[in-house]
């Protein structure tokens, strides 16, 4: 994989030479040393079976050495704007990041959402104003320390965002400043042939983060890597500090901690696995001894050499995660009808896949989605998205799930007695409690049915009679067996979502209705699930019982594949000791829907028999100001039947029924069946990855 390259800075060893700057006396007064941060490489991304999710590519970037730049304002200012126009002029982009902008009127506002970036240029370690001032003060302050008055606006807040940001890098002999993270030969070329005008200017080898897929693979999933916010650095120093305080004494230690140390101009994981695994991911970085004789002769050594960032091995099935994004996408377009998008409803979705006896996320995708490889470019757009495609809506949306409940409600009434297996009950069509009637599903008359017809069939009025008996409060016990309304405890941010009952309605100050406690049993009232709780609950019934946490990371490896840093060893979050007569019973229920009622025409034909439960969910959205009704479609499903080893939970916004997510499942089992059975194991240097 790709291997840091550092440039030493010859002409800076010259200067240090000639006039000591930031130098140290070593034992022979006659030589002079001088320490480089050699910045380590970020760890690796893979699948399950070593392919390649997020990668390191060398790309050449430009960087200024405090020890030759020009240092006063006029010349800094001319080889700072002459690069500029030369990156301009090639289409490559240098690094504009200063929390001022130019307004429509063309006068110095603040970017939207930048307080903590504002307050840091505020600050008196920056430009030293009151914490009112304002856009134009900072401005003005700006343009009056940086030499800009004779600049044109336009070159002016350019020249402006640079000086500022090598400011705020504390650019030093010690802090070389990056100017720009990827340019080409040509210009690095152009640049040298000129280097008596660009003095101190040079070009570095880096590695920068590129995705497979174009970015698009499981974007949600892996995350973003981005520049270290004030409020971050404040927090990840604070953390050094303390370390180095329990580490007084211990030279080795302490320079390990330093080797860690983030600086102000160092990128961390933002979201994603490159969140969570950031203590892994990031590497150590190194620090290289320059010295040079009274004679000009040159040593130099690492005093701490750089480690490149641990190889995370994910739980992604790279090809499973392809088919879930694509047949997402193509089922949601297909699905989406014109009246919905009429009104403004977006079309949108996501469905996860899950092995069933460890937890493991096999894939997770959310439709609309984004790339990462140009996140950054496309940031402005992504966020003012109505589809908001930034949004992980797998792990973060909530959705009221229909009649995907039943099955758990079925299990709670056969484990408490309520029913068994046998146990018929009427549905007429209409179901009355107190003063309320309510409704069978499509107001249909199913006559004397046992459970697992009722699940076929998805009648409401054989669970609004289980529900009836149970109570809300035991009905609420074995949901959160199941995990439904709560976090599962996967890596990466998730929503907890809301379980419907007297608890959540105290906790909005709002009184709980014994008939909502029918209206819990279908999926509705407050009921608010994730996709991933909707999965892992199908994933634990069809296991037998035992709810596992799912997790995205499987190992962390050294960079070289020889030490295994980390290791995730599959947890129970619950044995539910649910029978498994009772849990028999509701597969059979679920095996009814997947190949004799409404999913028959997508899951019937499957190699292998499979099993599902479909719901459906009015839903009010709001869009431009304005109130919307449409109906979301669900399936939770797991195969194979006999001996499950995934389960799959799919919704689709504004789908109109749950089996019209059914092909994204069918498309999901048809490649994993085609898949059992052969050895998905992959060995990398004589090194098993999974």
């Amino acid at each position: 994989m790709s291997v840091l390259a550092v440039t030493v800075f010859v002409a800076v060893l010259f200067v240090i030479q000639v006039y000591g700057a930031g130098s140290d006396n070593s034992a022979s007064p006659s030589s002079k040393s001088y320490n480089v941060t050699v910045n380590a490489s970020r760890g690796e991304i893979l699948d399950r079976s070593g392919n390649a999710l997020v990668y390191n590519e060398q790309v050449n970037s430009l960087i200024f050495n405090a020890l030759e730049f020009p240092s006063k304002n006029d010349e800094m200012n001319t080889v700072l704007l002459s690069l500029i126009n030369l990156l301009e002029s090639k289409n490559e982009k240098w690094i504009d990041a200063m929390p001022l902008v130019f307004d429509g009127n063309g006068n110095p506002a603040f970017p939207e959402d930048s307080e903590s970036d504002i307050k840091k240029m505020k600050s008196p370690s920056m430009l030293n104003l009151n914490p009112y001032a304002t856009a134009q003060n900072c401005y003005d302050a700006m343009t009056e320390e940086f030499g800009l008055e004779k600049y044109p606006k336009a070159d002016a807040i350019k020249l402006m965002s640079v000086r500022y940001n090598m400011k705020k890098s504390g650019f030093s002999v010690y802090a070389p400043y990056t100017f720009s993270e990827d340019v080409s030969v040509t210009t690095i070329a152009y640049i040298k042939e000129n280097s008596d005008f660009y003095s101190g200017v040079d070009g570095q080898v880096r590695s920068v983060r590129k995705y497979t897929g174009n970015g698009t693979l499981a974007a949600h999933l892996l995350g973003t890597v981005g520049a270290l916010s004030a409020d971050e650095y404040k927090e990840k120093k604070a953390e050094t500090d303390e370390a180095l305080k329990t580490a007084v004494l211990d030279s080795e230690k302490t320079a390990q901690i330093n080797a860690r140390a983030y600086a102000i101009t160092d990128s961390i994981g933002k979201n994603g696995i490159e969140k969570a695994m950031e203590q892994y991911l990031r590497g150590k970085n190194g620090v290289k001894t320059l010295s040079v004789g009274k004679d000009g002769s040159i040593e130099e050594s690492y005093a701490v050499a750089p480690e490149q960032g641990g190889t995370v091995i994910t739980t992604i099935n790279k090809d499973i995660q392809e088919i879930a994004q694509s047949s997402l996408e193509e089922r949601i377009k297909s699905v989406t009808d014109d009246e919905a998008i009429t009104k403004g409803l977006t079309p949108a979705g996501a469905v996860v896949v899950q092995d069933v006896k460890t937890g493991a996320v096999l894939a997770a995708a959310t439709y609309p989605g984004y790339s990462l490889a140009t996140y950054y470019d496309d940031y402005d757009k992504l966020s003012k998205d109505p589809g908001k495609p930034l949004w992980n809506r797998a792990f973060q949306s909530a959705y009221s799930p229909g009649s995907t409940m039943k099955p758990c409600v079925a299990l709670a009434g056969l484990e408490e007695g309520i029913i068994t297996k046998d146990t018929r009950i009427l549905c007429t069509g209409q179901y009355t409690y107190i003063d309320q009637t309510f409704a069978c599903f499509r107001k249909t008359a199913h006559g004397n049915i046992n459970v697992q017809r009722a699940l076929g069939v998805s009648c409401n009025i054989f669970f609004f009679e289980i529900a009836r008996q149970l109570g809300i409060e035991k009905l609420n016990a074995y949901s959160k067996l199941f995990g439904l309304g709560q976090k599962t405890g996967i890596e990466i941010d998730e929503a907890q979502g809301i379980l419907a009952g007297v608890e959540y309605r105290d906790s909005v100050g709002k009184g709980w209705k014994p008939g909502e406690t029918l209206l819990a049993a279908i999926g509705q009232s407050d009921n608010s699930f994730t996709p991933l709780q909707l999965s892992n609950y199908c994933a634990t019934i069809a296991n037998g019982g035992t709810r596992y946490v799912p997790y995205l990371v499987s190992k962390v490896l050294y960079a070289d594949y020889g030490t295994t840093l980390y290791e995730h060893e599959p947890e129970t979050a619950v044995q539910t000791n649910i029978s498994k007569e009772s849990i028999n019973t509701v597969k059979g229920g679920m095996y009814l829907v997947a190949n004799e009622t409404s999913c028959e025409p997508y899951l019937g034909h499957l190699r292998y028999k499979v099993a599902c439960k479909t719901g459906t969910a009015e839903k009010t959205r709001r869009v431009n100001g304005v109130y919307v009704d449409g109906t979301d479609g669900f399936l939770i499903a797991f195969g194979p039947y006999e001996d499950a080893e995934i389960s799959i939970a799919v919704v689709i916004e504004n789908a109109g029924s749950g089996s019209s997510t059914a092909q994204v499942a069918a498309d999901i089992f048809e490649y994993y069946f085609s898949k059992m059975g052969e050895v998905r194991n992959v060995r990398t240097e004589n090194t098993l990855i999974d």
